[in-house]
């Protein structure tokens, strides 16, 4: 299996400070790792980055998978690059010490749809998700039900949706927050005047809802 392209910032400078997070961030399709930079600034906080790339190339960018769901079922497509996600996710943390840091993820679109089955897959592994623009994979609602209790997704769990989104249109957003209020301990839902996009608002909002977290002990302020 071929590792994804990825970009660690701050662990040679950090890591030694246990309490500082990991932010992973998973970009949409046709972007790239650089595109979720800005928004590392959503949190409060001294953090780690983690910024990995799709490995399939798709229209100015990368895609983490195509959604051919017609060729190969959902579990197949999007559980498999979740789960590639996390594996190699797990095997930058050994190499670089960072096993016992805080990890939180910041998802846009098809990374939206990624962190939310790496939410599921793993309910004790990341401790806040920022999903922005996603949609609940049909498969895992019934994947949550034979493998699931109530509220045992220990993840705080932001939720953003665009009430003029064409792509993923604001009732899909609200099925994701009818699934983390059943599975998640903290779930936090947003809607916005926009399309499929973030805005400055969203970020406000991002910032202030990651100001309760209590990820670590350093705050920038």
């Amino acid at each position: 299996m071929i590792d994804l392209k990825y970009e660690l910032v701050g662990a040679s400078r950090l890591g030694n400070q246990q309490d500082v997070p990991v932010v992973i961030t998973l970009h949409g399709m046709g972007s790239n790792y650089l595109d979720l930079r800005p928004s590392i600034s959503f949190f409060n906080q001294k953090v780690i980055e983690l910024h990995f790339q799709g490995s399939i190339e798709y229209a100015n960018g990368y895609a983490y998978y195509i959604p051919r769901f017609f060729e190969a079922s959902e579990p197949d497509v999007i559980g498999n690059a979740a789960e590639k996600i996390y594996e190699q996710t797990q095997r930058i943390l050994k190499a670089n010490h960072l096993e016992g840091h805080p990890l939180a993820v910041i998802g846009f679109s098809q990374g939206a749809i990624l962190a939310t089955t790496l939410m599921t897959f793993h309910p004790e592994w990341l401790q806040a998700a920022l999903v922005l623009s996603g949609r609940l994979p049909d498969f895992i609602s019934e994947w949550a039900r034979q493998h699931l209790k109530s509220q045992e997704i220990e993840t705080a769990v932001f939720i953003s949706q665009g009430k003029k989104d064409i792509v993923i249109p604001p009732e899909v957003g609200h099925q994701l927050v009818d699934f983390f209020r059943v599975y998640a301990q903290s779930v936090t839902y947003h809607e916005y005047d926009v399309g499929h996009g973030i805005t400055m608002e969203t970020a406000r909002d991002a910032y202030e809802w990651t100001t309760t977290l209590k990820l670590g002990k350093e705050s920038l302020n």
